[in-house]
């Protein structure tokens, strides 16, 4: 059954979405592209594109999302149209009971006035200047051992520190363990700000402020940015 006064959105993959969603819900996977974000005229152009894709799919009061789980191209689709300035909301769990296969109708487009949450976003310039700056991919990765084939080297930027996405898993015991409290402001960054919003969903439940690098290291070493080790 519908969610009243809600955009459903299902960021599985679209063979899955087939197979059965939930009623009314449209198909969308932002987890990929990867926009350059240097500059106050790049974030504008972005938040356009994605405020007029919610006005396409008839953006309402809120949009839910939903996927096998948090997963990390639910996190970054959620963080995206946040940033856009949409009322986010993921449901990780529990949706699949509802599923049904019928296809969404056209939408009547509307035209959301949505202001951007440009507190949620970390460009290169603030994260390199960024106190707090957590790396969320995996400590192989941190350390420069492994990287993906698109990027030229590993590494990690500098001043940063390891926190492994699997501890953001473990909720009860994270600001502890990271040594946070509620309210500061942290940074999270990884290959390309799908893992890192993740940790920026949960650090944001947990009453942290944070800010997700987006272009995280995949725009970082294009940028030809410093990197160690």
């Amino acid at each position: 059954m519908p969610i009243p006064d809600a955009l459903l959105i299902d960021t599985r993959p679209k063979a899955a979405y087939e197979e059965g969603h939930l009623e009314g819900a449209w198909n969308l996977d932002l987890s990929g592209p990867r926009p350059r974000l240097r500059s106050e005229a790049e974030i504008e152009a972005l938040v356009q594109a994605l405020q007029e894709l919610l006005g396409q799919m008839g953006y309402r009061e809120r949009v839910v999302l939903y996927d096998e789980g948090l997963t990390s191209r639910l996190a970054r689709t959620a963080f995206l149209l946040g940033l856009a300035g949409a009322e986010v909301e993921l449901w990780t769990e529990g949706w699949e009971e509802m599923a049904t296969s019928t296809l969404p109708p056209r939408a009547e487009p509307t035209q959301p006035g949505l202001t951007p949450r440009r507190d949620w976003l970390l460009t290169a310039d603030e994260a390199a200047n960024h106190p707090r700056l957590l790396d969320v991919r995996s400590r192989e990765e941190y350390e420069g051992r492994v990287h993906p084939p698109c990027c030229p080297r590993g590494g990690r930027i500098p001043g940063s520190e390891s926190a492994p996405l699997e501890l953001f898993f473990e909720p009860g015991r994270l600001l502890e363990r990271l040594g946070l409290r509620p309210e500061e402001e942290v940074g999270v960054y990884c290959h390309s700000g799908a893992r890192s919003a993740v940790a920026f969903f949960v650090l944001r439940s947990l009453g942290v402020r944070a800010r997700n690098y987006l272009g995280s290291m995949h725009e970082w070493l294009q940028e030809g940015l410093p990197v160690l080790p």
